[in-house]
């Protein structure tokens, strides 16, 4: 397979409790969870808001969990983003005000490139699990897999058509890929970038 990177993660063997329910968590591996998460934007930015990029982030490698939600968006002349953060062990779910880009994306250049719209009812998750999915086959047709998580997906809209581009990326795990040292759990995984045209052709990132 081209254009991988291999990582080792470090999980310290600590007895963890969660504070959220099983039930309410969002998985951005699964149809399910992209419908929620898209449920989730439309409840805290509205449905009619009309964005040029929406984000989605799990909460770590090797996690699918939904960790942040992020939407840019041009008001006024000026480009904004705005975040909602998920619940953690640590933290309660925060919804972000608006807040404008820096004076270096106010630019023409960048103004000018940020002129897709597409209201956020309207996001195709579909399209989504869809990409998600002939992402991981074409994994597989290099690779035995042992695990797959969804680390972050973003689609954008063009600036002159509206049609929707897809980027996002795959950690992937091979089985036996564990070994103990000491106190820490070292797993080594793979993380895979792809895109995704307006017609959901799919090609592995360089």
């Amino acid at each position: 397979m081209k254009n991988t990177l291999k990582i080792t993660f470090i999980l310290i063997m600590l007895a963890i409790t969660s504070c959220g329910s099983d039930k309410d968590t969002i998985r951005i591996s699964t149809l399910e969870g992209l419908q929620a998460a898209k449920q989730l934007a439309i409840t805290s930015f509205g449905a009619d808001l009309e964005v040029y990029r929406f984000e989605l982030y799990s909460q770590e490698d090797l996690n699918s969990d939904l960790g942040s939600i992020t939407i840019k968006y041009l008001k006024d002349g000026k480009l904004y983003s705005r975040r909602y953060a998920t619940k953690t062990n640590h933290v309660e779910a925060t919804l972000e005000d608006e807040e404008a880009l820096s004076d270096t994306f106010q630019k023409n250049f960048y103004i000018k490139n940020a002129q897709g719209k597409l209201k956020i009812s309207d996001i195709d998750v579909d399209a989504m699990f869809s990409n998600i999915n002939k992402g991981v086959v074409l994994i597989e047709d290099e690779m035995e897999i042992d695990n797959y998580q969804v680390r972050k997906y973003y689609i954008e809209a063009n600036s002159k058509t509206n049609k929707v581009s897809s980027d996002f990326e795959i950690h992937v795990t091979e089985p036996n890929n564990e070994t103990i040292e000491g106190r820490n759990i070292v797993t080594n995984f793979y993380e895979v970038e792809f895109e995704a045209d307006e017609n959901g052709e799919l090609t592995i990132k360089d």
